[in-house]
């Protein structure tokens, strides 16, 4: 049924989605979506799964995860992206390192490639994942995000603050404990647990998930609001919640760490609500009742950045899909996974897309995360869920 797209998107990123690390040594073949090159944190991870639904083998998942571990700093910080500003290099890459791992793992049944000279891209992993959890600037146990650009919800600065040099700022504001950032934690802490099983460091198996585990807590006791039903941002300065809605309170179903009972109400009285989120084409960025809530650019925001306002983005309309299965709301995935489709299908491989007048923006054609809109209708038909924290093979080759 979506063979042609699936023949189609394939040649589009063999094409244009390929290219040879010349800026951190390695020499490494790398994808990404962006024409310009640069190989950032979060965008791997989703583009890692297309790859693997259309056969393609795990060499640029397993090469990007490489490239980034060879940049890390001696105390576990690695720069978010290839190349770029030195802003991009002083934030920390975004916690999804191990989960391409896992994807690498449940498609090839190994991890050479972090077992080889005694463990060494391990021992790396290990402390990257570490610097994370531990960072002594951390809130009561929430690690936190430097700017708005930080969350890759570049223009979000009303909850995540701004970059160093905009508006003559000196430093980025680093105060904003993200309810996202801390269960992509939760989904990465679990995760390395499982490599770590996988090659029988018990000790290091046992330290992550009890980690994984007391991070659900954590977001539940801190970002948690009882009388609005919603998650919400911590701002470490004070301590108390940043009450904006966004799209990334919701990775709290696809981290599992929320009940039913709350789930059910979190996602009547905002996901579902036209007034909130549910916009013509679901899911924007930023809830409908934000001021900040705009098609275009306003003008307090970061030339040169993308839009993540009353804007789609295919990433987070996955994970979100991802979450709604999760918890039993089928007729909503459903819905979700075939508007998404045909949305992209429709309008054209584009990196982003109105939420209220239903056009592309951005990048065009664009080969990176919003291929995974292609795949969300058989992922609904299938049951299968690629993202799943878990060890399961992944042999699907769409294509074959």
């Amino acid at each position: 049924m979506y063979k042609n797209d699936f023949e189609r998107i394939n040649e589009m990123m063999h094409q244009k989605g390929v290219f040879i690390d010349t800026d951190c040594g390695t020499g490494k073949e790398y994808y990404t979506g962006y024409e310009y090159a640069t190989l950032y944190d979060w965008d791997q991870y989703f583009e890692s799964i297309v790859q693997l639904y259309l056969g393609w083998e795990t060499t640029y998942a397993r090469n990007g995860v490489e490239i980034f571990l060879e940049l890390m700093k001696e105390n576990g910080h690695i720069q978010r992206s290839s190349k770029g500003p030195d802003i991009q290099v002083s934030e920390n890459v975004k916690p999804f390192l191990a989960q391409i791992a896992l994807l690498v793992y449940n498609r090839d049944g190994n991890l050479d490639f972090l077992k080889a000279n005694d463990f060494r891209l391990y021992e790396r992993m290990k402390k990257y994942v570490t610097y994370w959890l531990e960072n002594p600037d951390n809130y009561k146990g929430l690690a936190f995000w430097d700017s708005a650009l930080h969350t890759g919800m570049d223009n979000q600065h009303e909850r995540a603050g701004t970059w160093v040099g905009w508006n003559g700022q000196q430093g980025s504001d680093y105060f904003c404990c993200g309810v996202d950032l801390n269960c992509y934690l939760v989904r990465e802490s679990k995760a390395f647990a499982l490599i770590a099983e996988i090659f029988g460091k018990d000790a290091d198996a046992a330290y992550f998930h009890a980690h994984s585990e007391r991070l659900k807590k954590t977001i539940l006791e801190m970002m948690w609001d009882e009388n609005d039903r919603f998650f919400y941002d911590v701002d470490k300065r004070t301590g108390e919640k940043i009450r904006v809605r966004y799209i990334g309170a919701f990775a709290a179903l696809w981290a599992d760490v929320v009940d039913g009972d709350k789930a059910k109400d979190m996602l009547e009285k905002y996901l579902f609500n036209p007034a909130e989120f549910k916009r013509p084409f679901p899911y924007p960025v930023l809830s409908a009742s934000e001021p900040g809530y705009s098609e275009d650019f306003l003008p307090t925001d970061i030339p040169g950045c993308c839009n993540w306002r009353a804007n789609t983005w295919i990433p987070t309309n996955y994970y979100v899909f991802q979450g709604l299965r999760k918890y039993g709301y089928t007729k909503e995935a459903e819905e979700l996974a075939q508007i998404t489709h045909d949305n992209v299908k429709r309008i054209g491989d584009r990196e982003y897309f109105t939420s209220e007048s239903v056009e592309g923006r951005g990048l065009d054609p664009f080969w990176g995360w919003t291929l995974l809109a292609y795949f969300m209708p058989w992922e609904f038909e299938t049951g299968y869920d690629p993202t799943e924290i878990a060890l399961i093979k992944n042999d699907h080759n769409l294509l074959a």
